[in-house]
């Protein structure tokens, strides 16, 4: 076989491995991320309902306040009517009273709404604060691994891409271009065998012509189809032979 098609087969072995590899290591920045993405959701909603826990709880004390307040004016009121003299006066001070007691009242209903949103809105964050520590302690060991794992392959792109490298220094440069241009576009499979007459890949019939040279392994064939590299593969031939 010419040895620029054994360099191309062996091209296509390495660089196969490579891209796998680095199409492995670049999944983990992306886990990653998604992760760190997820887990600050669940910080973003835990601080929401913190926040809105708060509020209502600053609304409940002013309202209780308030209340109080009003509470006491009402007993104020009261004791002033005991003093007062004047008829227009103890009128005008009865109605004061009055507005004081639907003043109270509502704020007596709102403050039941409150005590009950408050209730509510501690459960909420309490949940959400368990969730996000339970969150965090899951991704905790999945960040861990990934970490190690992203190092192990970074090890094993860097010795794939130098052994990608010792075989390209014996394939012609225009040809390695031709070659990863193939590799690239035909989703990793620039070679295909020319067994039984048709391209491996594209299942094309070839030429007469194209099939004896690929078969004779002395030149560089290329599919007219597809345009991947083409070989015949002798061992397919042995497999044949074997089962007859």
């Amino acid at each position: 076989m010419d040895p620029r098609l054994t360099s191309l087969l062996k091209l296509q072995e390495v660089l196969s491995v490579q891209r796998k590899l680095e199409m492995q290591y670049e999944e983990i920045p992306k886990r990653q991320n998604e992760i760190h993405i997820f887990l600050k959701n669940l910080e973003d909603e835990a601080g929401a309902a913190e926040e809105k826990f708060k509020q209502h709880e600053i609304e409940q004390k002013n309202v209780e306040l308030e209340l109080q307040q009003g509470q006491e004016d009402r007993v104020k009121k009261e004791a002033q009517l005991m003093t007062i003299k004047n008829n227009k006066e103890y009128q005008a001070t009865l109605a004061e009273i009055e507005s004081l007691d639907r003043r109270n009242s509502r704020n007596e209903e709102r403050l039941i709404e409150l005590i009950d949103a408050v209730d509510k809105q501690r459960t909420i964050l309490n949940e959400k604060k368990n969730e996000l520590e339970k969150r965090q302690s899951d991704f905790q060991s999945e960040l861990a691994e990934l970490e190690k794992t992203e190092k192990g392959l970074n090890k094993k792109v860097e010795a794939a891409r130098q052994e990608t490298d010792r075989i390209k220094e014996h394939v012609d440069p225009v040809l390695f271009q031709r070659f990863v241009r193939v590799f690239n576009g035909k989703q990793g499979h620039a070679m295909a065998t020319a067994n039984g007459g048709h391209c491996g890949a594209c299942s094309i019939r070839l030429t007469p012509r194209l099939m004896q040279l690929a078969k004779r392994g002395q030149d560089i064939v290329v599919c007219e189809g597809c345009q991947r590299f083409l070989y015949w593969d002798h061992s397919l031939e042995e497999d044949q032979l074997g089962a007859l």
